[in-house]
């Protein structure tokens, strides 16, 4: 059996505080980051995909900041033509299984202004220390700002896709759950995975 389908959230646009994500590289993998308000997103990225030279965006304007690895961004300049989806939080425990990983989470969110305030404050400070894909990505960032515990449930569906494909799949995910697991100990963030 495959992976569940995702049941996206309802159609809305954002509202401050929300945490969006948007699709890359044909559903490869989702972009996280958290809705600030004024069409701004805060966001994690890798040292990578830095913008570098910052090209003219009317949108952004002078409102663009960089600080390291996270970046405050126009919603477009997030979204790169991807479709805008809303992470769902609070979810029951029976829709959290049926829907795809990294589009929900079971635990509550923080209030709106509590999320803005700490990824602004991590964005100020640059202090979410550097990306890693399995266990400091965006999503582990937005979670983090919405509830005060970092994870990456499309870690975790890769890894159960990797299990599925047999010995080799679950070598390869019994690697990634072992760097996760290492990841989680570290985690100065909240000590309740």
């Amino acid at each position: 059996m495959g992976q569940p389908q995702s049941k996206p959230s309802k159609p809305r646009f954002p509202q401050p505080g929300d945490h969006i994500y948007c699709e890359r590289k044909g559903g490869l993998y989702d972009h996280h980051g958290i809705y600030v308000g004024d069409d701004m997103v805060i966001h994690l990225r890798g040292a990578a995909k830095k913008l570098g030279e910052i090209p003219a965006c009317h949108k952004c304007g002078d409102k663009r900041v960089e600080n390291g690895e996270i970046a405050k961004v126009c919603i477009d300049c997030f979204l790169d033509g991807a479709t805008l989806q809303i992470f769902d939080y609070g979810v029951p425990l029976l829709e959290f299984i049926a829907r795809k990983r990294g589009t929900c989470c079971q635990r509550d969110s923080k209030p709106p202004h509590e999320v803005i305030s700490t990824a602004t404050d991590l964005l100020e400070r640059n202090g979410f220390g550097p990306y890693d894909m399995l266990t400091n990505n965006c999503e582990h960032f937005a979670v983090y700002c919405k509830t005060g515990c970092a994870a990456s449930y499309q870690i975790v569906r890769h890894i159960e896709g990797a299990i599925a494909t047999g010995p080799a799949g679950m070598l390869a995910g019994a690697t990634v759950a072992v760097a996760c697991g290492v990841s989680k100990g570290a985690r100065k963030t909240s000590s309740s995975w």
